[in-house]
């Protein structure tokens, strides 16, 4: 099964460039989980403790997305969610997968925005 929490929206303080991470910009997360399927009637009984808590998984996200911190990299970020969701839930997930898009980088250009992806 997967779950997916698309497009957080968060401002975030990272950035390679001092100016990034002291003024900030717009960052959107996408977060999906794979989680291991179970029998079909276990997803019958409407029961949270039989799947993964999206309030939780947020809450990860956010307290990383939004901390004042010295990340730079956007690939950093995503391996620190990845690292912290499975810590959460310890042998509950198989695969984190996370999707950052950074707006208003500092490129001389017409860009909309910057994207990664890592799994773990």
């Amino acid at each position: 099964m997967k779950i997916k929490l698309n497009s957080m929206r968060f401002h975030s303080f990272i950035g390679f460039f001092e100016a990034e991470r002291s003024v900030g910009q717009d960052i959107t997360v996408t977060i999906t989980l794979d989680v291991p399927s179970k029998p079909f009637e276990v997803y019958l009984k409407d029961d949270l403790s039989e799947t993964i808590n999206y309030g939780v998984v947020f809450d990860i996200v956010a307290n990383l997305a939004e901390g004042k911190h010295e990340v730079k990299l956007l690939e950093t970020l995503a391996a620190q969610m990845i690292q912290a969701i499975h810590t959460e839930f310890p042998n509950q997930i198989d695969c984190v997968t996370v999707q950052i898009k950074k707006y208003n980088l500092p490129i001389d250009g017409i860009l909309d925005n910057a994207e990664i992806e890592l799994a773990g």
